[in-house]
């Protein structure tokens, strides 16, 4: 039978060994089972990563360095991360995987990346003192809860101030250099997720959360100042690193 001139060809389906042979080329390693489908919604978030870089390889972003990925083995959506290695919880989303991508790639330059991100948007003013500060009402928060009182003494005057950038999806009580640098990069590669979350961030913190309304102001998450900001780290981020051993 001759093919139909007016009707597009299907495209073939990868076979299923495709994505664990370009995670492996990308020393991406995956322990424990994992279905086609997890599988292929890894290997898209490494695409969109490298799309993002400028094109520059997986191994390359994260300084040549091999990462592993875990089944966490709790119910739930989050994940964390520990050095190379990165448990998923069995809900997972690929929000929470490129979130703690974004702390792997945080590790892999040895935390550089957050203190770079601190210093382009002026993020994390006067941290040492909110620090203290938060300690101490962690303290009296659980010395209450100890008499039997129920307390949260939530101060945003004490939360991490992320800078005149907007931040991607809001911030709370335990937003801090890390998780910025984690929700940038998540928001670098998922950017209509963020458009999402962030209308939500500012819906839920009705008037303090107007000056975080990015999404009425720029076209996508990487058109603001702070998603610039870490584009340049990771198209840049060996000069950007040996730029900041030259100045500490």
């Amino acid at each position: 039978m001759m093919p139909d001139p007016g009707k597009k060809p299907q495209a073939t389906p990868k076979p299923a060994h495709y994505a664990n042979g370009m995670l492996a080329l990308w020393q991406i390693r995956l322990e424990g089972d994992w279905s086609r489908h997890e599988t292929y919604r890894i290997l898209n978030v490494f695409q969109r990563l490298s799309e993002q870089s400028g094109g520059k390889s997986i191994l390359e972003i994260f300084n040549g360095q091999s990462t592993t990925l875990h089944r966490s083995g709790r119910p739930g959506r989050v994940g964390r991360t520990r050095g190379q290695e990165i448990f998923l919880d069995e809900d997972w989303t690929d929000w929470t995987f490129a979130h703690e991508l974004g702390h792997r790639w945080n590790n892999a330059w040895d935390r550089q990346p957050e203190k770079r991100l601190q210093r382009m948007v002026g993020a994390g003013r006067n941290e040492w003192l909110r620090k203290v500060t938060r300690r101490l009402i962690i303290s009296t928060e659980k010395a209450l809860n100890r008499l039997g009182i129920t307390a949260r003494l939530d101060w945003r005057a004490l939360w991490y101030h992320p800078g005149e950038a907007p931040p991607p999806c809001g911030v709370d009580r335990n937003f801090n250099a890390s998780e910025d640098l984690a929700e940038s990069f998540a928001a670098m590669i998922l950017q209509e997720d963020a458009q999402k979350r962030a209308r939500r961030a500012v819906e839920r913190m009705g008037e303090d959360g107007k000056r975080w309304d990015w999404p009425s102001q720029f076209q996508n998450y990487p058109a603001t100042p702070r998603g610039q900001s870490v584009a340049l780290l990771l198209k840049n981020l060996p000069a950007a690193k040996e730029n900041l051993r030259q100045t500490n």
